[in-house]
């Protein structure tokens, strides 16, 4: 197994851990758009000092700059997006449904705009770890969400965000900008995208909502969620600058929801059954076909 592969695992598991972030900020009631941004001004904390200490040569000129700052906007909506989605179904609904989705609009970007193909064997794996999902939808979930149809729709939209921004990404590497460099204008993106969402959606009663929405308990956990994403999100980078092809990479990355259902159940006691676990255990097998 080559490097980019044992990067886009370690990167899944980073993300997994990350992204349970987002389920405790669902259930203590923290306001969307203040923990994106307090995650995204710590990313941005994070990546300058990585660029300080590495200086890495980048090569890439101001329209793949436009483009992952562009990413970075794009990831801030759909993260916004996720904290809304949990309150309305199961993280063991949410993160399966999501990345099946997501992983699915990367591979068909991939054949389609970077022209990847794959062997058999990287068939039946992306297969694999697309379908098993599908086994967590059931009549007896939609008694359980708060609002399952409004949240199955909240879904598609983050899918759909994450999927453009993985593409951006894999552009820019592809083009030659630094994983480093990438990753402060991504998460430069993030934090400017959430300004203008916040001030977009409260206008003159920014600043007193943000003052009235923050406290050291959001900010320790947004900063904490956003070292991780960090990481994550540089080795990622990484595999897609040393071989990882688009929708490869996006399917291993994919596999992170084991980590964030298994914390909800045993931290959240959310419902789990035969079917979930083995949905679980197949999307492990097909990381196999993958690697």
């Amino acid at each position: 197994m080559q490097l980019w592969f044992w990067a886009a695992v370690a990167g899944m598991v980073l993300a997994g851990i990350s992204n349970f972030g987002f389920k405790v900020a669902a259930k203590k009631g923290y306001d969307a758009e203040v923990f994106n941004l307090y995650g995204g001004i710590v990313s941005v904390i994070f990546a300058s000092i990585c660029l300080l200490v590495v200086r890495p040569e980048d090569v890439s000129g101001w329209g793949i700059v436009i483009i992952t700052l562009l990413s970075g906007f794009v990831a801030t909506t759909g993260g916004i997006m996720k904290v809304y989605a949990l309150r309305h179904i199961d993280t063991t609904i949410f993160f399966p449904l999501f990345k099946l989705l997501s992983p699915l609009l990367a591979v068909i970007t991939g054949l389609i705009i970077f022209g990847e193909r794959f062997t058999a064997l990287e068939w039946f794996g992306i297969a694999l770890g697309h379908l098993v999902p599908l086994l967590l939808i059931n009549k007896v979930e939609h008694k359980r969400q708060n609002n399952l149809i409004k949240g199955l729709i909240m879904v598609i939209l983050v899918s759909a965000s994450s999927a453009l921004a993985a593409a951006l990404n894999k552009y820019a590497i592809d083009a030659g900008m630094s994983h480093w460099v990438a990753l402060w204008y991504t998460v430069f993106g993030i934090v400017v995208g959430t300004l203008i969402i916040i001030l977009f959606k409260l206008r003159s009663a920014t600043w007193h909502h943000l003052v009235t929405h923050s406290n050291k308990a959001l900010i320790y956990q947004a900063g904490f969620r956003s070292i991780f994403i960090s990481i994550s999100t540089l080795l990622i980078f990484y595999a897609y600058g040393h071989g990882g092809d688009l929708g490869i990479v996006q399917t291993i990355h994919g596999l992170y929801i084991v980590i964030p259902i298994v914390l909800s159940v045993l931290i959240y006691h959310e419902h789990i059954d035969w079917k979930k676990i083995l949905a679980v255990i197949l999307c492990i097998v097909s990381l196999m076909f993958l690697g």
